[in-house]
């Protein structure tokens, strides 16, 4: 077994529990494999500081240094540890002697950043109460988790799981370098039953880490003291609602399919064989049979309304519609660490700003994009509580990146694409602008010498058509990772670094998309193509590939959640493997559009991933002219009718597929509205004037291809 320094980590709270807090202490102490320390945090109780300090010789006793609760307490260990791995043990729970033992033989796989163990309950009579109920000859229960412990369902021998239990939990140092500490948001504070603080941890530490694994091992035991008010009716409806709750915040946080995927399984699996077993019982006139019913159905119900109760509280607070118009709006960003509490937005020349659009971060992560109000020539920032933000990995090494920037009308706005992208701080970049509309067959003498002049290559495609431009630029790039970004779209700095950090942490991943806001919110125009066509509600890490099907029934033709193809990262291998963009769909054809759709669906139907990552953040100047916008929104309708027509004709079994998909993809259509705010009437009625544009062009998506078909002379592809 490999060796390991460890630290153990106890939190406690009150002095009602101090021989329970004796105990798990006694018990770290006496392991077969000695701990290099222990560390008890206590919560906010200073007379069970000082007694704690007085009697644990040889223990490192510290007040939590952060916010009063569970997670404040854990985070404050973390700081402090000196171990590799760091053990968590509730003060409540007595360990094996050989509990670290075991939890250490579970990192003998490098990948392994989290291996947990069992907690088996110590009942106040020493006998499991009717209300929970266990199999015959069972250790476990299916409600065990209620009072902290290991329940039937969870595995019965080592194996990977989504997530561990708080009371019997380990971490390789590095899992919080990658994934952040506890959510303080999350985890108990005193006897308030909530928690899910380490399930939001784990799933965040798998999406940091994609290759990561987090390993049960029921063979680490801990005892967990069970007190007679954790049996009761009372404690089991509280404990439930909390439950629900806590799983509504993680599904905020991670999103839905995340949070919920062991939930899914164990209430399709566990809860009904329970309780036909217990209606067994019933059936044969034990009265422990109608207690086990009960027990099931007050903790399930429980659970379930605490979770939509938290699904509705957790929505996030829409402004008045009174006091937002649709525009102008400013834009802005703050780091969540340092904003202040009020933010001055500036003056405009003619008229004020009434919003402000607000990207928070936190270092080089996205915590969130808000849309808040300014009174009085100020925005009031929020309290900006959210999950911690991951970080990058330690020993994430840079791969070289091409940059591929096409151009035809905007040659201006593509020599500053690529001014930000060389501006970016990343080490080995090669930036192409691929002019598409040169004045001249021998390129265009005035955008040469401007792209030349800032170290970037000049590179002409007379042939038009945004596919082609960005494939001659595929074509002549050097590198294995190949960014298309279009003329009107700037990225940020850090850009380059978030986006190959998910192609170093899963090499499965064939595409990285980026969050891309706003440049400016000064028009009506560029404020209505923000609410239909924006991507700053998209502020949520995911990764899109065949699972996501079980989660959205649009997949693949889900186009808000690749994120935008106008600002995408490509593996070389992957994209040629697809055939690059088909130049008979996107810009500058009859088509207008859906090339990058198209190239998602490819992918998709390939066994591909995508991955779309808000921590790479880029600006992108809208249409600022109204009938430009209404073009545009045509063209959207006209390109994605077009890439359905081809997606048939390439793989006829597809049609049932789209056909099926129809109504939804309608009524998504119809329903979507991000977070801009309306309350002009002249706005209301071109934002359906531009629903009706887009709903047009769908009509108009075959003949365009037609003539695409006609003008390219390629024939049948």
């Amino acid at each position: 077994m490999t060796s390991f320094d460890t630290t153990v980590v106890i939190c406690a709270y009150t002095e009602e529990r101090w021989d329970d807090l004796t105990a798990a202490v006694a018990s770290a102490r006496d392991q077969s494999a000695p701990p290099r320390e222990i560390i008890v945090v206590i919560d906010h109780n200073p007379e069970l500081e000082r007694r704690a300090a007085a009697e644990f010789v040889g223990v490192t006793v510290v007040p939590n240094a952060g916010r009063r609760g569970l997670s404040g307490a854990r985070n404050t260990a973390v700081g402090l540890a000196k171990g590799d791995v760091i053990a968590f043990l509730d003060d409540d729970a007595e360990a094996a002697p050989d509990w670290l033992e075991q939890l250490l033989a579970g990192y003998r796989d490098r990948d392994v950043l989290a291996v947990g163990g069992s907690a088996r309950p110590r009942w106040p009579d020493g006998r499991r109460p009717a209300k929970l109920p266990a199999g015959r000859g069972s250790v476990h229960g299916e409600l065990d988790w209620v009072v902290g412990c290991t329940y039937t369902g969870q595995p019965t021998a080592e194996a990977p799981v989504r997530n561990l239990m708080g009371c019997n939990m380990s971490f390789r140092r590095e899992a919080f370098t990658l994934a952040g500490l506890f959510s303080e948001d999350l985890g108990r504070i005193g006897r308030t039953p909530l928690g899910c603080e380490e399930t939001e941890l784990c799933i965040r530490l798998r999406q940091a880490s994609p290759g990561a694994r987090i390993v049960f091992r029921p063979q680490a035991v801990v005892r967990h003291r069970v007190t007679p008010e954790r049996t009761t009716w009372a404690y089991l409806r509280r404990r439930g609602w909390g439950e629900g709750l806590s799983k509504a915040y993680v599904s905020r946080l991670v999103g839905s399919e995340a949070a919920l995927s062991t939930e899914r399984d164990y209430l399709s699996r566990t809860i009904p064989a329970a309780v036909v077993r217990e209606f067994g019982w019933l059936a044969l006139f034990r009265t422990s049979g109608a207690a086990g019913v009960l027990g099931l159905v007050t903790v399930v119900s429980s659970t379930a309304a605490g979770y939509l109760r938290g699904k509705a509280q957790i929505r996030p607070a829409r402004p008045r519609p009174s006091s937002l118009v649709h525009g102008p709006i400013h834009i802005a960003t703050v780091d969540a660490r340092t904003a202040p509490e009020e933010l001055p937005v500036p003056h405009r020349p003619v008229g004020h700003y009434r919003a402000a659009q607000v990207l928070v971060r936190d270092g080089d992560r996205t915590l969130d994009v808000l849309l808040l109000p300014v009174e009085c020539g100020v925005v009031r920032l929020p309290k900006l509580a959210t999950a911690p933000a991951p970080r990058r990995r330690p020993e994430f090494t840079r791969p070289p990146v091409s940059v591929v920037i096409p151009t035809a009308y905007r040659k201006r706005q593509a020599v500053a694409s690529a001014r930000a992208a060389l501006a970016a701080g990343y080490p080995d970049l090669e930036v192409i602008v691929v002019d598409n509309l040169p004045r001249l067959l021998e390129g265009d003498d005035w955008l040469r010498g401007e792209v030349e002049a800032l170290g970037a290559r000049y590179v002409v495609e007379p042939r038009k058509g945004v596919s082609i431009a960005r494939n001659t630029g595929a074509r002549v790039a050097s590198h294995g990772l190949i960014a298309f970004v279009d003329e009107n779209i700037t990225v940020e700095p850090g850009w380059f670094d978030a986006v190959t950090e998910e192609f170093a942490a899963d090499p499965a991943v064939g595409c990285v998309t980026s969050l891309v806001l706003p440049a400016s919110l000064e028009t009506d125009a560029e404020v209505l193509f923000e609410r239909l066509k924006g991507y700053s509600n998209s502020v949520r890490w995911q990764r899109i590939d065949r699972d996501t099907a079980r989660e959205d029934p649009l997949y693949p033709l889900s186009m808000a959640r690749y994120g935008p193809g106008s600002c995408a990262t490509w593996r070389r291998e992957v994209f040629e493997e697809l055939g690059g963009f088909d130049p008979l769909l996107g810009a500058g054809t009859p088509t207008m559009a859906g090339e990058d759709l198209d190239l998602f669906v490819r992918l998709a139907y390939a066994g591909g991933a995508v991955v779309h990552t808000p921590h790479a953040v880029a600006r992108h100047i809208h249409r600022a002219d109204w009938l430009e916008l209404r073009e545009r929104m045509r063209g959207y309708g006209v390109g994605l009718a077009a890439m359905l027509v081809l997606s048939v004709r390439r793989r006829p079994v597809s049609a049932f597929s789209i056909l099926r998909r129809v109504p939804r993809g309608a009524a998504r259509l119809a329903s979507r509205t991000p977070e801009l705010p309306l309350s002009d009437r002249a706005a209301r009625s071109r934002l359906r004037q531009l629903r009706r544009d887009e709903r047009l062009g769908l009509l108009g998506g075959a003949a365009a291809l037609m003539r695409a078909r006609g003008e390219a002379g390629t024939g049948r592809r």
